[in-house]
């Protein structure tokens, strides 16, 4: 007998109201609750400028660096207030294993999920063309390389169970 593959994130219909299942096991529940800690500390540290945020929060302004400075100060404490409130609710429903999740904490997961996936990329110095599994055995990020694979297939599963709703 045949299993039937099961994706980790995956949409169902009861009622006529569409919620979705996240079909991973405590480990990995485990691992993206620390990652999404490792990320809410990288967001609330004293350093702003850290260059592993960079592509989180990209420049708007890059030919006017005085624009660029207003945009920052108006802006910056808005989106990271935006981020930590996903990680907190992300946070509270990865604990609960038989949670059903609705269309907005779908999308807090996915774009938490892919916070974490750009932070890991920065650090991995991944371009758009880039093949991130092309570390070897032993390499010095070879754990790096393994999560953002990772964070990408979990990413694709839940954009997946997105579109068809």
């Amino acid at each position: 007998m045949t299993r039937r593959f099961k994706p980790p994130v995956y949409a169902t219909t009861k009622r006529g109201a569409t919620h979705w299942v996240l079909n991973i096991g405590p480990d990995e529940r485990a691992v993206i609750g620390r990652l999404l800690t490792e990320l809410r500390t990288l967001l609330t540290g004293d350093d702003e400028a850290s260059p592993l945020l960079q592509r989180l929060f990209p420049t708007a302004y890059p030919d006017d660096e005085e624009k660029e400075a207003e945009y920052q100060r108006l802006m910056r404490e808005e989106l990271v207030t935006s981020r930590l409130f996903q990680i907190d609710a992300v946070a509270g429903y990865l604990s609960d294993e038989g949670a059903t999740l609705d269309e907005g904490q779908v999308v807090a997961l996915m774009q938490s999920v892919n916070a974490v996936r750009v932070v890991l990329g920065t650090m991995l110095d991944v371009g758009e063309d880039d093949e991130v599994g092309t570390g070897h055995v032993g390499d010095e990020y070879e754990a790096e390389r393994q999560l953002y694979g990772f964070l990408s297939w979990m990413l694709d599963w839940i954009v997946r169970s997105l579109q068809g709703t």
